[in-house]
Order: structure tokens, then C-alpha cells, then sequence
């Protein structure tokens, strides 16, 4: 049925008369004049971002890791391949994995397998996926191609072997900036990849980051050089033999040649889980590419690690004065987390603690929290402040805990939220990371989420187990640090009060761990647990997004609330090596920021102060 004259076309309103054809030719001028816009501001030197389905997944606050699809080669190269068939083994099985990444992030990467091609290839990232057997020429081609300027990431035992599969060394693999220590034997324990944090090829996750790599057949590979992670067992403790070890190596030998990277494991080890490792092949790839990458710094001042010491205060409360004694020699405010029907045995001594130190609450009773009701819960957090209350009336609200023998469950956690607490002192299994983590819990807004501070190192209970004399549990002390400060991450040692008896062995063996880390003060930061938990909610409030822009990253920061913030710091990740950018504010009275060298690869853009608002600069390299 005709239900329109269509001789009346003509007699419609001019809206009617364009109908949807109005709207497409609005959208149609827009775009005309967004891409006449876009394609000026290219040619003068602008990258435009890139959009894919793994942005909302990146580190917050940095540039999108995702390397530039521009120049990327993956070398499957014939001689492994016949090497691998004659021990019965299938190359293709090391390559899948490379195919697989590549799809997931809509990469495109070029595959190479005629030896003479790569003489044609001048620049871009090559990748060496567990290339064992190479030709003398082959090494040749891939030493001139570096020489020019090319990027090269070799994988496994690359470059091991001849062209006839016969071994011929690690002298291929030390030019990338490896030099070999072994291999890790099957049956060690440490069998997980350890981030270091904030490293040119590990910045978009946390340090600690803790990644299984499975139980492959391919060897775990043993390596020194310039490190961006380690492998070490679930615990994070690294063997004594291996401690200069590292599974993710990093070179750039000048100006001029191509920069290198080395991973110490074959792509069989990703099945385990292959979402934290494309992550680290992002970054990895976008390093040698030469991308700047700008993200907030984890520390404050410029700072690359932190440090915290706690005492759980129960048997032997009366220690506690011992201890504090000690971390007072180096002008350390610790952070005591008392058992409170113990400590109402005590209020001399807790007083004296708290005119001093950072107080918490360690529960009322030594017992866990764990599945207990919520009512019973709620009872016992109740308890242990009255109990304090009856001894230090007038201590201002405390906003810390740490549940008795680690115990502790998601009521735990709701009820501490409830109840307004601030941090809570948790045990090494609360995060895959080695940072602070807010607890997210409905209804409770941002600025008053829990902050979980999660023990990164061996206490005093683990060392007595280990049954060590007093100069191995000196350096276990030391070690434990000094993994956490290579990681760029929270070190948070817990001890109890009735370890530090007088003569007792940790009394004798923590001098010389206090000593170590006011040695290390300019580059760890020493804070309690509230400075840290504060830290953590200060930083939430600096918002930082950046692009990349020729020879330039600009970037935005946006400080939330309503009070200033202090010594907010940015990591930039250096395209040139040893070279600091200038750093110049975009609007006019910028705050005046401070670059400070970080090593050969790495910067930190400190600010001293920011008032609440927004702010623009650019970094500018030479």
C-alpha cells in the first residue's frame, strides 16, 4: 500500500526533504576536516596513538606498551629447524608461540627463512626465537644488521650451535649482552620469572610480578649482564651462587649499533601463562624499537625501592624497647603492630612506643581470624581497641593491622574496611607483586580503600627454620634487602618481639642489616608502614597520560583533591642511550621540574610539589 503522494516531495520541509542524508554529510565534513587536521600534525612530526582491545589493560599512567607493528621480523631459520628434526623435536613448536603473540596484539611480523635475506634487512627488530643452530654466515648477517642499527631479541640457546647442529659456545649470545653461568638444574624449585620494576623491559607491570614458566623440557638458562628480571623460587629468595643472575638481559653497546635483548628461557616455558609474557615481550619490543615510555614512579623523591621493618609485638613485649633502640641508631621510625591483651600487661613500655613509633593492632588474642563467624570478628576488633584505649586514651585513631599468625579472610577484610582502617599487614600470598595494593570493596570510596602491604621477605620464623649460624643469617637479612631494592620494590621484614631477646641471634645479626640500609638511603626509601599506606593513596592522585610526538613525549598530569602533592615522581625510559631529555612546561607557570639520571636507560622527572590541578610538558630529546 502507498501510503506517500510522491508528488509531494516537493512541497516537504527542507529537514524532511534532506531526511538521514542530513546527518551522513555532517559526519562526512567532520571527518574531512579531523583528517586534513591529523595528516598536518603527522607530517610535522606527530605519532598518532594507537587504539587495540589490550589498552584498558595497561599500567596506569604511561604510554601504551604496545610496540609499533612498523619493522618487525621473526627469523625461523632453517638450519634450527633440521637440527630440531634430527633429535626428533619440532621447531615450529617455539615459533607457534611468537604466530600466537603476534594475532593477540594485531602485530604484523615479517617471516624470514631464507638465510640471504637477512643481508636485506637494515633496520627494525629482529627475533631469534630459540635460533640454536646458525651458520657462520648467518652470525655474520645478524652481527652487520646490528652494526647498522638493528634491534635484535634473541631467545634461549641462540646461536649455541653450528650449522651441522654441533655445540660452538655462548660466544653469540655475549655479544647480545649475555654471558652464560649454566643452566638451572630440573629439579631446582626455582622455575618462576621475577620482574625487576619500572626497567626499560618490565614497566608495565609491578615489581616482584611473579610468573610460572612451567616445566618444560627446554633448560632454564643461566645468565649475568644488565638484568630486568630473575629466576628464583615462589618465595623470591634467590640462591646464594646465583645472585648476579639474570633471565631477562638488556644491552646497547653505542650510539650507533642496535640494541639487544636476551631471554633466558624458550617460548615452550609461555604456555604456563602467556598474558604476563606478551606483556613483557610489549615492552621489550618497544624498548628496542626506541620508544620512549613514560609511568609514575612506584616511590616518592625519586626514590627507587622501599623499605619497611615491623615488629609483631607479643611474647617478650618488653623487647620491643631493644628494637626500637636499634632502628633509632640509623633515625628509622619502624612500625609495632602490639597484641593488645598483652601490651595492657605493658603501658609503661607502650606508651614509650607510641611517643616514637608508627602503632598497629596485632588482634587481641594470638589467634587466628581466619573462618571465624563475623559477629566473633567484629567482637574481637572491638576488643583490641578498647583494650588499647584503656592505656593510651588520647593516640590518635589507629589505622593499621596485622592479623595474628597471618590469619585472616575476606570478612577480615570487609570488617577492617568497615571499621575505617587503612592498611593491613598481610602475608606473602596476598599479591603476584611486590607493591602495596588497594583493596576494593563496594561502597567505600577511592581516598579511604584499605592499602594491603603484602611481607616480601623471610622473617625471623623462616630464618630460624632454615637453621642458620650468625654470619649466614647477616646475610640472608642483607640479601632478602637487597632483592627487593634490585627489584625496585616494597621490602617488608616482619619480626616478633620474643626474637630479640638480649644476646639472642637476630639481635646480634641486625646491626649489620641496619647498617646496610643506611648505607643504601639515597635509592631506598625507609618508611613505616602508615608513611608507606599514605604514600600509596598520594600517589592515586597524580593521573598521568602521555604520547609520543616525534622527537618528543608530551604528557598530562591531573593531581585530584584538594591538598598539595609532594614529591610525585615519573620514570621515562630513555630512546637514547645515557641522553636526559629537557623537560619544559607546556602552559605557562609550570612547576619547575627536576631529571635526574636513574642509570643509562632510565630517568626520573621529580616535582617537588603540585597544587591540586592540571598540567602539561613535554620532554624533549636532542
Amino acid at each position: 500500500m502507498q501510503t506517500e503522494d510522491p508528488g509531494g516531495f516537493e512541497n516537504r520541509p527542507a529537514y524532511r526533504r534532506i531526511g538521514i542524508y542530513l546527518l551522513a554529510l555532517i559526519v562526512l565534513g567532520m571527518a574531512v576536516s579531523v583528517f586534513a587536521y591529523l595528516s598536518s600534525m603527522q607530517v610535522l612530526g606527530w605519532q598518532m596513538p594507537e587504539f587495540n582491545l589490550q589498552t584498558p589493560f595497561k599500567s596506569a599512567g604511561g604510554v601504551n606498551s604496545t610496540p609499533a607493528s612498523k619493522g618487525l621480523y621473526l627469523y625461523a631459520s632453517p638450519n634450527t629447524r633440521s637440527y630440531f628434526a634430527s633429535i626428533g623435536g619440532n621447531y615450529d613448536r617455539l615459533l607457534t608461540p611468537w604466530r600466537a603473540y603476534a594475532k593477540q596484539r594485531q602485530l604484523s611480523f615479517k617471516e624470514i627463512s631464507d638465510p640471504q635475506e637477512l643481508s636485506n634487512i637494515k633496520d627494525g627488530v629482529l627475533v631469534l626465537a630459540s635460533a640454536v643452530a646458525l651458520s657462520e654466515q648467518e652470525r655474520t648477517s645478524l652481527q652487520e644488521y646490528r652494526a647498522q642499527g638493528g634491534a635484535i631479541l634473541a631467545t634461549w640457546a641462540s646461536g649455541t650451535r653450528n650449522e651441522k647442529g654441533e655445540w660452538s659456545g655462548w660466544q653469540f649470545l655475549e655479544t647480545m649482552g649475555a654471558a652464560s653461568k649454566g643452566e638451572i638444574a630440573l629439579e631446582s624449585k626455582a622455575r618462576f620469572l621475577i620482574l625487576n620494576g619500572e626497567t626499560p623491559l618490565t614497566h608495565s607491570q609491578p615489581a616482584g610480578q611473579r610468573i610460572w614458566l612451567g616445566n618444560a623440557s627446554e633448560s632454564l638458562l643461566r645468565f649475568s649482564g644488565e638484568g630486568a628480571a630473575s629466576i628464583m623460587d615462589w618465595a623470591r629468595v634467590q640462591e646464594p651462587e646465583r645472585k648476579n643472575e639474570s633471565a631477562v638481559l638488556y644491552a646497547e653497546p653505542s650510539a650507533d649499533s642496535g640494541r639487544s635483548a636476551v631471554f633466558a628461557f624458550a617460548e615452550s616455558a609461555w604456555e604456563s601463562q602467556p598474558y604476563p609474557i606478551y606483556s613483557l615481550v610489549d615492552d621489550t619490543l618497544s624498548w628496542l624499537q626506541r620508544r620512549p615510555a613514560l609511568l609514575r614512579a612506584a616511590w616518592p623523591e625519586g626514590k627507587y625501592a622501599a623499605q619497611i621493618i615491623e615488629m609483631d609485638t607479643e611474647q617478650g613485649f618488653a623487647n620491643a624497647l631493644r628494637f626500637a633502640s636499634l632502628i633509632r641508631s640509623i633515625n628509622y621510625r619502624g612500625s609495632f603492630y602490639v597484641l593488645t591483651s598483652v601490651a595492657k600487661q605493658f603501658p609503661a613500655e607502650m606508651k614509650q612506643l607510641a611517643r616514637e613509633y608508627d602503632i598497629g593492632y596485632h588482634g587481641d588474642t594470638h589467634i587466628s581470624f581466619k573462618e571465624q563467624g563475623l559477629n566473633e570478628q567484629e567482637k574481637r576488633i572491638n576488643a583490641m581497641r578498647e583494650d588499647l584505649k584503656s592505656i593510651l586514651p588520647d593516640l590518635p585513631a589507629i589505622t593499621g593491622f596485622r592479623a595474628p599468625l597471618e590469619g585472616y579472610d575476606q570478612t577480615t577484610q570487609s570488617l577492617l574496611q568497615k571499621n575505617g582502617f587503612l592498611h593491613h599487614v598481610t602475608d606473602p600470598n596476598s599479591s603476584e607483586g611486590r607493591l602495596p595494593v588497594f583493596v576494593k570493596i563496594d561502597g567505600v570510596s577511592q581516598d579511604k580503600a584499605m592499602v594491603l602491604l603484602p611481607r616480601t621477605q623471610r622473617d625471623d620464623l623462616n630464618l630460624s627454620k632454615e637453621q642458620l649460624d650468625l654470619e649466614q643469617t647477616r646475610q640472608a637479612l642483607i640479601s632478602d634487602a637487597e632483592t627487593s631494592k634490585q627489584m625496585g620494590a616494597l621490602g617488608l621484614l616482619s619480626v616478633h618481639s620474643q626474637s630479640f631477646e638480649e644476646n639472642s641471634l637476630l639481635t646480634q645479626a641486625f646491626p649489620a642489616y641496619l647498617a646496610y640500609l643506611k648505607a643504601n638511603r639515597n635509592t631506598v626509601w625507609l618508611a613505616s608502614s602508615s608513611q608507606v599506606a599514605d604514600w600509596w593513596h598520594e600517589r592515586d592522585r597524580l593521573k598521568l597520560s602521555s604520547s609520543i610526538a616525534g622527537k618528543r613525549i608530551e604528557f598530562d598530569m591531573t593531581v585530584t583533591g584538594k591538598k598539595p602533592l609532594a614529591n610525585a615522581s615519573l620514570i621515562l625510559m630513555l630512546p637514547q642511550k645515557s641522553q636526559l631529555p629537557n623537560v619544559l612546561g607546556l602552559k605557562i607557570g609550570m612547576p619547575k621540574a627536576t631529571v635526574k639520571r636513574i642509570d643509562d636507560f632510565r630517568a626520573a622527572i621529580v616535582f617537588e610539589t603540585l597544587e591540586p590541578g592540571n598540567y602539561a610538558y613535554q620532554a624533549v630529546f636532542n
